[in-house]
């Protein structure tokens, strides 16, 4: 699915790419200090928008994020430079793998342990999803199965998926990472749920029956809703909400009552007008 207009894609893809470095890399704030996370979401905006980049800076900055030994700083860096390559149709420069492997056992986590700065519940369990899914790794059934009964621990009775009570960002992690593990989402009850947390103003909230709209409610939900074929109730005022948060720049902030345009906000909005895209019109 294309954006709504020509002049809106032009826009985005000058916004992404006034921040790419010399060196190789994005930063977006527009200093020589490229990173992981901006050049994977640069690179993500980009390939959404069918545009054609080839930077070979670019892919020796990803492969630097490598050590030697096929190993990676952290599960972070290896999904931003893995994934990343992945866009650009390269390969890393020694298997990652093992390297993946070695870490898989990490996606559980102790929610009551997680310190209070953590935004995502399943954010590097996410990764780890992600990364074992492309990758093709195969390490049987116990491990595959393990994995879909820990996310399953987090499901509520009201469909929805959180620590303590459910919200729309872990729900749709939680669908996002169930589907690519195969595993079936009908009778779930999240459609309930998300339903719930469908507003007239936003589009989305993060909770049922209350009124706080940012950019990644509205992507959580539309992405939800995606996964389950369930076209979102107020569809038109979600596009009207992520259009609005669109900066001079042509990048995106969470919320259309100004801030900052981040790389991260920018796919957030892409992302979700892709799949808006045949609801909206």
């Amino acid at each position: 699915m294309q954006l709504q207009n020509e002049l809106l894609r032009q826009r985005v893809i000058r916004y992404v790419m006034e921040r790419k470095c010399l060196s190789g890399g994005f930063c977006f704030y527009k200093l020589e200090e490229p990173n992981g996370s901006d050049t994977w979401f640069a690179l993500s905006i980009l390939n959404l928008l069918y545009y054609e980049f080839r930077d070979e800076s670019t892919v020796n900055y990803l492969r630097a994020m490598q050590h030697p030994d096929g190993s990676y700083d952290g599960i972070y860096s290896a999904f931003y430079s893995i994934k990343s390559l992945s866009l650009l149709g390269v390969d890393p420069v020694e298997d990652p793998r093992p390297y993946i492997l070695r870490n898989l056992g990490s996606y559980r986590f102790d929610a009551r342990r997680l310190p209070a700065e953590v935004i995502s519940l399943f954010k590097r369990t996410s990764f780890l999803v992600d990364l074992y899914e492309t990758t093709g790794l195969d390490t049987g059934n116990d491990v595959h199965d393990n994995i879909i009964e820990f996310i399953l621990r987090f499901r509520n009775e009201d469909g929805g998926f959180g620590y303590l009570r459910s919200t729309l960002h872990e729900t749709s992690k939680a669908l996002e990472m169930l589907q690519r593990l195969g595993y079936p989402l009908d009778g779930l009850g999240a459609e309930s749920f998300i339903g719930r947390c469908e507003t007239p103003v936003t589009g989305f909230t993060d909770i049922p029956h209350t009124s706080l709209g940012y950019l990644e409610f509205v992507h959580a939900g539309v992405l939800a809703s995606h996964l389950l074929a369930h076209r979102p109730q107020y569809s038109k005022q979600c596009a009207a909400f992520v259009l609005n948060c669109q900066n001079r720049n042509g990048g995106f902030s969470r919320t259309p009552h100004g801030g900052i345009a981040t790389m991260e906000d920018t796919w957030h909005a892409v992302h979700a007008l892709m799949h808006l895209g045949p609801w909206s019109e």
